[in-house]
């Protein structure tokens, strides 16, 4: 619930924010985004292959900002 929070908060405080360029912030917001999914296949791809390392106890998400 307070990761869907913080989503709609973000999303409101970047709508009052005056956007000058459109399409650069489009651009921004996907790389972003693409950015947040490479990442997360990168770390799985990773404990698939290190099975033997030691997985963190909880998945809250904590390192994400949105």
């Amino acid at each position: 619930m307070r990761r869907f929070v913080g989503i709609i908060l973000n999303a409101k405080y970047r709508v009052e924010k005056h956007i000058k360029n459109v399409e650069n912030y489009l651009y921004g917001t996907m790389q972003n985004l693409f950015g947040v999914w490479w990442n997360k296949q990168a770390a799985r791809e990773y404990a698939a292959k290190h099975p033997e390392e030691e997985k963190p106890a909880d998945n809250d998400n904590s390192g994400l900002y949105y």
